[in-house]
């Protein structure tokens, strides 16, 4: 078995407990497990163990052997001077200190259909390894796990963000413009709306803000759209082309290549060229985006600034210079704005309130995805199923997270779900 596996044994003392000795005979007393290592050095800190008649208190080693202590160099190494007890699951050695002072050594056993359960749930070819068992988990652990998932998510796409805020010595209205455009991509076209955002600075729109067809231009331009040898002549695609030739060379831009945009698989309203027209109505709505939202309470005033749709074009085409059969506004839609919400705006208000030191702010974010219905997608379908039904956004982010994070991993041993699952299994 790995270590991990062992690890979480001795620190819920799964172990059979009864007649503990040590390699050398001396009786064993665990009166703390210690707290688990996250970082480098011994596995466990702060454990006390009573060996013979002596109460030690210091850090406790695992391994699955006693012999891999020389192979991973700790004999070498003083951060392991301290390890008051060597925990293993076959004492094939005897190892020593840096010193050359023997160390105790406990072997532990445990029970078969520990083992058995781990090993089904860690060789699972399922997305949730535990689905069938989750029935049996307390509700109240699993909602109170799906609260820090959904902290742990909001962290990991702050750290994103903070990258990006690093970059641009903490300019958040281009941090915001640059989140934005990935997420108007979807995961489709994430990678080419970023490099459209990045060619495009937000300063630099924001100045043509009073003016949607100096926006598109600009937009459909710097994307590759309106190359001199796109061949379309409609009176639209004409004037934007002429705009985007002269604010090409007053600013000195140079231009993607339209190959880089993808239209596989995708819906004709998802098209790249549909989410440019709808992001270029976003930013001529209001000037200063970021500034308005960042002070916005409202759930409902920030669904209004993203509720939008393609300039009147759009409405009979879904690309250049070819006419669509069916004729209809092209809105952003309500569960687009909602992921948008979710993606961007709500992880953004959760970095500005780090970097603000504003609790209200970190709230503000977090009562944004509260206040959303659950997401409605395959991953949240498949929880649904096995009894966990999320309340709101902030409950599927957790799932989603959960899914991604753990399940595909199959890092059981560090969930509370797949925890409580298999505890709940040895209790039987």
């Amino acid at each position: 078995m790995n270590e991990d596996f062992l690890q979480f044994i001795w620190k819920l003392g799964l172990y059979d407990s009864a007649n503990l000795k040590t390699g050398a005979g001396e009786n064993v007393e665990v009166i703390s497990a210690g707290a688990q290592n996250r970082d480098s050095g011994p596995d466990f800190y702060n454990a006390k163990i009573r060996i013979g008649g002596t109460l030690w208190a210091g850090t406790v080693e695992i391994h699955r052997k006693s012999s891999e202590w020389n192979l991973h160099g700790h004999q070498n190494d003083s951060a392991y001077n301290n390890v008051i007890l060597h925990v293993v699951e076959k004492d094939d050695a005897v190892i020593r200190r840096k010193s050359g002072e023997i160390i105790p050594c406990l072997e532990i056993t445990y029970p078969e259909s520990f083992k058995k359960r781990y090993l089904e749930l860690s060789e699972s070819g399922q997305h949730i390894p535990c689905a069938s068992y989750i029935p049996e988990v307390d509700q109240f652990k699993v909602h109170f796990w799906l609260d820090r998932l959904a902290s742990e998510r909001l962290e990991r796409k702050t750290a994103e963000i903070s990258l990006l805020m690093d970059g641009t010595f903490c300019d958040l209205e281009e941090v915001f413009h640059c989140v934005l455009f990935k997420y108007f991509g979807f995961k489709t076209n994430a990678l080419p709306f970023e490099m459209l955002a990045r060619s495009l600075p937000a300063k630099l729109l924001r100045k043509y803000s009073h003016s949607l067809s100096s926006v598109e231009a600009l937009l459909f331009g710097q994307a590759g759209f309106l190359n001199t040898d796109v061949d379309v002549e409609d009176e639209y695609t004409f004037n934007l082309k002429s705009e985007y030739q002269f604010l090409k060379s007053k600013h000195d831009l140079v231009g993607m290549d339209k190959s880089l945009w993808k239209y596989a698989k995708l819906r004709p309203a998802n098209f790249p060229t549909i989410r440019i027209a709808q992001v270029a109505a976003i930013l001529c709505k209001y000037q200063g985006l970021w500034e308005i939202i960042s002070v916005s309470e409202n759930i409902g005033n920030i669904c209004e600034i993203l509720d939008v749709s393609a300039s009147e074009y759009w409405d009979s085409h879904y690309v250049f210079g070819k006419t669509s059969s069916r004729t209809s506004p092209k809105r952003l839609g309500k569960n687009a704005v909602c992921n948008l919400i979710i993606n961007v705006l709500s992880p953004m208000i959760f970095t500005y309130s780090i970097y603000r030191g504003d609790e209200t702010l970190r709230e503000r974010a977090i009562s944004f995805l509260e206040s959303l219905a659950a997401e409605s997608n395959s991953v949240v379908g498949e929880w649904m199923e096995c009894g966990i039904k999320p309340a709101n956004a902030l409950e599927s982010q957790a799932l989603l997270h959960l899914q991604s994070e753990y399940c595909a991993g199959k890092k059981c041993l560090k969930c509370a779900i797949g925890k409580e699952v298999i505890q709940n299994i040895i209790s039987k």
